[in-house]
């Protein structure tokens, strides 16, 4: 087979859609010693792709002359003018054309934006259905015209990929599409998540990112539906009951960055209850996520809608103690190892995290389990079992 992949996420690397494309190649190099791969992306090829951790990118050329080939597809002129406009002339127009002319057997899109007049059998992975289910991420006309134009292409594609059996449920549900069409494969956290026990290490990144030994960790995002002013409020009620004045909580990202009803600002929360001087909000470099998760205290995911919740995944691949919020996908990612909780009851998730924080036979006990369950998730098998719905696509397209 020829298989041709929309890379346009080169573009965002570190988003959860570009790192699924980057491990997803990866994989798909070390299982896959059979079939050629076009990479079709509208930019020169990135001299480095990060994202991948330790392990050296696949070694993609330009042109012919290799299994994993890039083949860089630019926009026409007019659509250049405006971003949405050039993504969407992209997705539906210049990338098809560039897998035809590629003479690709199938067409992969990794994430939600089929082309609703596909020149090839395509197979698209999506993610999640979170704007058509939360109405606060659909706002603006452009965004609602987007979710329909995606919603009845969906309906064109030969195969789709989802990464739950939660969302695959709510693309049944939101999309009405056929569940015999869609198949599950989960996500993996990267081979970079291990965990960090050497002690100077551990006070290094302590030190980068001005906390203590003892610290709560978020990282996922700051939009509505992750429910962090939740956790600065639970965060505070913990303070008051555990008398430990060191005790902080650090959250991953600028809370300066996005503004408005989508990313509700949890400082003025903070601010309010007194705990200002208690809480960090850093953006956590890449390299340094692995440390930061492993010395927490807990890792707490407080999110109500998640397609699959990679976060928590990274968190017990580092072997941390995690709490985690009981709604969507997250039981079919965390199983029995975390302890989850209704993310409507502040009063429970302030019992939970003083729970695991004075009790350190159940954090201990929670390392054993993060690590257990995190070890059923690779991006091998992903890749293992998208190379079979590729090869179930063009069978299919073959006797046509």
């Amino acid at each position: 087979m020829r298989i041709g992949i929309n890379a346009l996420f080169f573009r965002f690397l570190t988003t959860g859609s570009g790192q699924y494309l980057t491990h997803l190649l990866k994989a798909l190099a070390e299982v896959d010693e059979e079939n050629e791969y076009v990479l079709l992306g509208p930019d020169p090829l990135p001299t480095e792709l990060p994202g991948l951790g330790q392990a050296q990118p696949v070694p993609y050329t330009e042109g012919d002359g290799d299994r994993f080939r890039y083949l860089r597809t630019p926009m026409p002129n007019f659509a250049r003018r405006r971003a949405t406009t050039e993504k969407l002339v992209w997705e539906q127009f210049t990338a098809p054309a560039g897998a035809r002319r590629a003479e690709v057997d199938l067409y992969h899109v990794p994430y939600f934006a089929p082309p609703y007049f596909p020149r090839t059998p395509s197979v698209i992975t999506i993610h999640d259905v979170i704007p058509l289910r939360l109405p606060v991420y659909r706002t603006s006309p452009r965004m609602k015209a987007y979710l329909q134009l995606v919603a009845r292409a969906a309906h064109k594609a030969t195969l789709i990929i989802t990464v739950s059996q939660h969302a695959k449920q709510d693309i049944i549900d939101a999309l009405k599409l056929p569940a015999e069409r869609i198949r599950v494969i989960y996500e993996a956290a990267g081979e970079e998540y291990q965990p960090v026990t050497d002690p100077e290490t551990l006070a290094r990144v302590r030190a980068r990112y001005g906390v203590g030994e003892r610290y709560i960790f978020y990282l996922g995002g700051l939009d509505y539906r992750k429910n962090v002013p939740l956790l600065v409020r639970a965060f505070a009620h913990l303070y008051q009951q555990m008398h430990e004045p060191g005790l902080q909580l650090l959250i991953a990202g600028n809370p300066d960055k996005k503004s408005g009803p989508l990313f509700p600002d949890p400082r003025p929360v903070a601010a309010d209850l007194g705990m200002s001087g208690q809480i960090i909000y850093r953006y956590i470099e890449e390299e340094d996520k692995p440390a930061v998760y492993s010395g927490a205290s807990a890792f707490v995911f407080p999110s109500s809608y998640e397609g699959f919740g990679l976060d928590p995944l990274e968190a017990m691949r580092c072997g941390a103690p995690v709490i985690c919020s009981n709604r969507t996908s997250l039981p079919e990612v965390v199983g029995d190892a975390a302890i989850t909780f209704d993310p409507d009851n502040t009063g429970q998730l302030v019992a939970e995290m003083r729970r695991v924080l004075s009790d350190s036979d159940l954090a201990a006990d929670l390392r054993v389990r993060s690590l257990r369950q995190a070890a059923k998730f690779s991006w091998k098998k992903t890749a293992e079992e998208t190379l079979a719905a590729y090869e179930e696509v063009y069978k299919r397209s073959r006797k046509h």
